[in-house]
């Protein structure tokens, strides 16, 4: 027996909602395609074939308040009388007022399945096959279908005491997936609303960054650097991005021998504590 797909009213509410979540992933020619049609037919209707002897300018301006009047999508962006010319731009805008108001309904290829949950496994695979650290979580968000985010938790105090630099990018993570499910799955990516993938990056997320900047650093890193140099140092600045983090010592108006010097220091006490100069980088 053929199995029948029945429409309920709540899956019904929600494709009308995806659709109209996706107005903005259209394209101009979409809207203009639903402006025409429906103009069209609004026209024969009121003239009969008559209308097609007229040029379409000439119909726009002379019949197009009234056709707005008559679907209930009035533009009164510029204050337009009944008279004023019809540009394109104003046909643009009634247009996406057509499908923003439900009066024309654009064809839709968007799915109802969550990308990520059909191919958890395939993905789940991936991140097992390419080399990323321990102690990062690589992370997909979805809030429609075939939209995806990825995203990283990265946990900093075990970050910032690994012995080598390993550089960790959402760029490349996403780069390599995408290469692999275009391979090996055939996924192709685009504007969901066409059936494709659209995928973004999000960012590195510093699980325990501000516990150790508030613990660590501010408490004990900086001090002890400011007694090296008690007076020679006026400010330290701290960033963190990729796979590293960097203390920027930032000097009073002194010689560069005594500069560098202290920079020295500071990078011995840095390394005494435990931290690579790879990881934990000392500038100035």
């Amino acid at each position: 027996m053929k199995k029948v797909d029945v429409l309920t009213e709540k899956r019904i509410q929600k494709i009308v909602s995806i659709v109209k979540e996706a107005i903005n992933d259209y394209a101009d020619e979409d809207y203009l395609e639903a402006f025409l049609i429906m103009f069209r037919q609004w026209i024969t209707e009121k003239l009969g074939d008559e209308s097609k002897k007229y040029p379409l300018s000439l119909l726009l301006n002379k019949y197009g308040t009234e056709f707005e009047n008559a679907v209930g999508v009035r533009d009164t962006y510029y204050g337009y009388d009944d008279d004023a010319t019809y540009s394109p731009y104003r046909l643009k805008r009634v247009a996406r007022d057509l499908v923003k108001k439900g009066k024309y309904v654009l064809p839709n290829l968007r799915v109802e399945e969550k990308f990520t949950e059909k191919y958890k496994k395939v993905i789940s695979h991936f991140l097992r096959q390419i080399e990323i650290p321990d102690y990062v979580t690589v992370k997909f968000t979805e809030d429609k279908p075939n939209e995806v985010t990825i995203w990283a938790d990265v946990d900093f105090p075990t970050m910032i005491k690994q012995p080598k630099y390993k550089n960790i990018s959402i760029n490349n993570i996403e780069h390599k997936l995408r290469e692999y499910l275009e391979n090996y799955i055939g996924v192709e990516f685009g504007n969901p609303v066409y059936g494709k993938v659209h995928m973004s990056m999000g960012k590195l997320n510093f699980v325990g960054l501000d516990e150790w900047v508030k613990n660590v650093l501010n408490k004990k890193i900086k001090k002890d650097i400011k007694a090296i140099a008690p007076n020679l140092i006026h400010g330290i600045r701290f960033e963190t991005y990729g796979g590293k983090a960097t203390l920027k010592i930032v000097f009073k108006d002194s010689g560069w021998g005594r500069r560098s010097d202290s920079i020295k220091k500071i990078r011995d006490y840095v390394q005494s504590e435990g931290y690579s100069p790879d990881v934990l980088v000392v500038e100035y």
